[in-house]
C-alpha cells in the first residue's frame, strides 16, 4: 500500500492461504474467473500515452525516467521498490530449490543481497525510503519468523527480532507494525518499537496492511482465513472506516483521497477488475475489467498503472484515470493466454515499483 508495500497481502489475494475450517469456506463465495458479464480490456486498442512515471522493471533492466539500471538476471522478478539510494527487488529461481532473494540495487547497478529464504520474504518500506523491514521464516513450520530492520543505502542492520505467527504490515523510522495470531486465537496488532525493543498492543484484530502516512490500517475480521477485512484509522484502531468481504484496498493515492482495490479473493493468477474507491468511505467510484495483474500502483493523484492482457494475448502496461478511462503506457508484448481457465492471465515481462 503506497509507501508501505509488502507481499503477505499479494500471497493472500492469490488464495494461497488455506482455510482452517470447512464451515468458513462454505460461508465464503469464491470468485472465479471468466465471468460472463465482464468485458476484457484490450491494451492493443488503447491510444498510446507516455511511459510510466514510476520506476519499473522490464526483464532484467530497471527503468526510472531516463535512467537504465541493470538488475539481477537469475530466475524471475516479482516485486520492485524504490528506496533511499536505489531500489529493492525480489527475485526467485524456478529450480528445485526455489530460493527467494531480496536484493538492493544502486543506481549504478551495484548489488547487495538483503535477505534470502526457501520461502516467501515479506518486505516493508518506510515512507521516507530510509528504513526497510523484511520478514523471513525461521523454522520449518513457518510459525516463527525473524523481522530485520535495516538502512537500504548502507545495509546496516538497525534491529532484529524473532516473532511467532507475525504478519509484517508497516515500518517507520522507529517502529514496525505487526499483525499476530497464535493458532488463529488471540489475534492482535502490535507496534514493535525497535529503538527500545518494546512491544505495545494496539488492537485485538490482526493487521495485514497499513499506510502510516495516510493513517490507515487494514485488519482481518475473521478468526479463520483472511477474506474479510476492516479498514480503520491507524491512530484510532476502533474507528472503522469500512468493512468488506469482497474487495481489498491495495494502495491509497498520494493525497489519500482515493484507493485502488480488487477482489479479496479471486482464484486465478490475475484479477478481473480494479476499482477506484473513496479513500475514506470505501465508496466505489469507477472500475476497469479484463485480464489484469494483481499489482496496481498510483502514478499520481489522478492516474494508476497496472498490467493488462487481451483475449488475443496482447499485453502491456496501462494507465487509467479516476473515471476508468485508460491508455497504453508501454509497447505491446505477445503473451499467450493460459490454456488453463483457472490461470486466466499471463503477465508481460514488467514489474511496477511499489513506491
Amino acid at each position: 500500500m503506497g509507501p508501505l508495500a509488502r507481499d503477505a497481502t499479494s500471497v493472500r489475494r492469490r488464495a494461497l492461504v488455506t482455510l482452517a475450517a470447512g464451515a468458513c469456506a462454505a460461508a465464503l463465495v469464491a470468485v472465479v474467473p471468466a465471468q460472463a458479464d465482464i468485458s476484457h480490456l484490450d491494451p492493443a486498442s488503447l491510444p498510446r500515452g507516455s511511459d510510466p512515471a514510476v520506476a519499473y522493471l522490464v526483464r532484467d533492466t530497471i527503468r526510472d525516467g531516463a535512467l537504465r539500471v541493470p538488475a539481477t538476471t537469475r530466475g524471475e522478478h516479482d516485486a520492485l521498490w524504490v528506496v533511499a539510494g536505489g531500489y529493492l527487488l525480489r527475485d526467485h529461481d524456478v529450480g528445485a530449490r526455489s530460493l527467494v532473494r531480496v536484493v538492493f540495487v544502486s543506481p549504478t547497478g551495484d548489488r547487495r543481497v538483503v535477505a534470502r529464504s526457501q520461502d516467501q520474504i515479506d518486505v516493508a518500506v518506510s515512507a521516507s525510503g530510509r528504513r526497510i523491514a523484511v520478514r523471513v521464516p525461521s523454522d520449518r513450520t513457518g510459525e516463527r519468523s525473524v523481522v530485520t530492520v535495516s538502512r537500504p543505502r548502507s545495509g546496516r542492520i538497525v534491529a532484529q527480532r524473532e516473532f511467532r505467527l507475525a504478519t509484517l504490515a508497516a515500518v517507520t523510522e522507529h517502529r514496525v507494525l505487526l499483525g499476530r495470531r497464535v493458532g488463529w486465537r488471540d489475534p492482535a496488532t502490535v507496534w514493535w518499537n525497535y529503538d527500545r525493543n518494546a512491544i505495545r498492543r494496539i488492537a485485538n484484530q490482526a493487521a495485514v496492511d497499513a499506510d502510516v502516512r495516510h493513517d490507515r490500517v487494514v485488519f482481518d475480521r475473521t478468526a479463520v482465513g483472511e477474506f474479510c477485512n476492516r479498514v480503520a484509522l491507524l491512530s484510532a484502531p476502533t474507528a472503522t472506516l469500512w468493512r468488506s468481504c469482497r474487495i481489498y484496498p491495495h494502495q491509497w493515492s498520494p493525497d489519500g483521497r482515493r484507493a485502488i482495490a480488487t477482489h479479496t479473493y479471486f482464484d486465478a493468477a490475475g484479477t478481473d477488475r480494479w476499482l477506484v474507491l473513496d479513500g475514506r468511505t470505501g465508496e466505489r467510484r469507477s472500475r476497469i475489467t479484463g485480464r489484469l495483474d494483481w499489482n496496481a500502483v498510483w502514478e499520481d493523484n489522478r492516474h494508476f498503472l497496472t498490467l493488462a492482457q487481451s483475449d488475443a494475448g496482447k499485453a502491456a502496461v496501462i494507465r487509467c484515470n479516476r473515471a476508468g478511462t485508460c491508455e497504453r503506457a508501454s509497447r505491446i508484448w505477445d503473451v499467450p493466454v493460459p490454456s488453463e481457465p483457472s490461470l486466466y492471465y499471463a503477465a508481460p515481462p514488467v514489474v511496477l515499483a511499489e513506491r
